[in-house]
């Protein structure tokens, strides 16, 4: 094919490598971080025709870097690290693996969910000291409880799918979701606000954008039950993060599961390191081998459809007004 793909920090995993090499596709590494001096001059070095990004951010300077600049793929769904209208004014195709993580994402949101109401941290704490708290264990489970869903995408929905069968009441506030995404047995809410007041499990899956920053912040959980759990696995920049560690420490909500955190990796002076009934994991939700593998080979077929002059998979295209100009 004799193109040029630059591929930023975190690289795209061998699957993808691979079928770069099989199709003739020049890569060029970048060095970790990827910060954005770094992807302008090596964008610029190589005139790239096309960018893998997975968290270093494509800016409008990065993509005016490279006049050959065709597309830009990211190794995943989020699409906070892109400039989408930069692109799109360029006509530069944004493309990213929609729908992919989504078994691997809802796992691990229900896992986080099962561990707090089940209390399986502590639990598992107490019996590496010798503690068998089996008569003073009680808790409500899910059935029941009120489970609220914010953002009913891909994972949202499938979240939604594997609460049913706990027997509890599912609602969800997802105000640009289609009406079908709701089915029979989700009870639509209006606003948040009446979603926070209303579930004792609040499961979060939306994007981060500038609109929904620190979303969850201090006024947020002081609507929430004092018995509700919240979840966020959707990205760390929709939750103010002292206000949440404050709520913990109040008990003014009963407890939180994270996988997402604002900024990554978490600093050493975060207070949620120290609050209480808190469960957190390492941003890993879609970090399963098939996924890493189905991803990466994803957007390299991706990357080398735009590049072969085809339009890709509706599916995964970011920006199709790209095709109108």
């Amino acid at each position: 094919m004799n193109k040029k793909v630059l591929v930023t920090a975190d690289g795209i995993g061998k699957s993808g490598m691979d079928y770069f090499a099989e199709n003739g596709v020049q890569v060029i590494d970048s060095n970790n971080p990827s910060p954005e001096e770094e992807l302008i001059e090596s964008a610029s070095r190589e005139q790239v025709d096309a960018i893998i990004v997975r968290r270093a951010k494509a800016t409008a300077a990065v993509m005016d870097a490279s006049k050959n600049l065709k597309c830009i793929v990211k190794v995943g769904v989020g699409l906070d690290s892109i400039d989408i209208p930069a692109a799109t004014e360029r006509g530069i195709i944004v493309c990213n693996g929609a729908g992919i993580n989504a078994p691997a994402a809802a796992e691990l949101a229900f896992s986080l969910i099962l561990a707090l109401v089940r209390q399986i941290v502590p639990l598992d704490g107490e019996m590496k000291q010798g503690i068998w708290s089996q008569n003073a264990y009680r808790v409500d489970g899910l059935a029941g409880q009120v489970f609220g869903v914010v953002g009913l995408g891909n994972i949202g929905r499938r979240v939604a799918d594997m609460a049913r069968p706990f027997g509890v009441k599912l609602c969800a506030y997802s105000p640009h979701a289609p009406d079908e995404a709701f089915g029979d047995d989700i009870e639509r809410i209006d606003t948040l606000d009446a979603l926070l007041e209303k579930a004792d499990v609040v499961s979060v899956h939306t994007p981060g954008r500038d609109d929904n920053r620190h979303q969850f912040n201090e006024t947020a959980f002081a609507k929430m039950k004092r018995t509700a759990l919240f979840i966020n696995t959707g990205r760390g920049t929709v939750v103010d993060e002292i206000a949440l560690a404050a709520a913990l420490e109040s008990g003014e909500i009963a407890g939180a599961g994270l996988d997402v955190f604002d900024p990554e990796p978490v600093l050493p002076d975060n207070p949620l390191l120290k609050a209480p009934n808190l469960v957190m994991t390492p941003h890993v939700s879609s970090r399963t081998h098939s996924v890493i593998r189905i991803t990466a080979r994803q957007a390299a077929e991706t990357t080398c459809r735009i590049l072969e002059g085809k339009r890709p998979d509706d599916q995964f295209l970011i920006n199709p007004e790209v095709y109108d100009l």
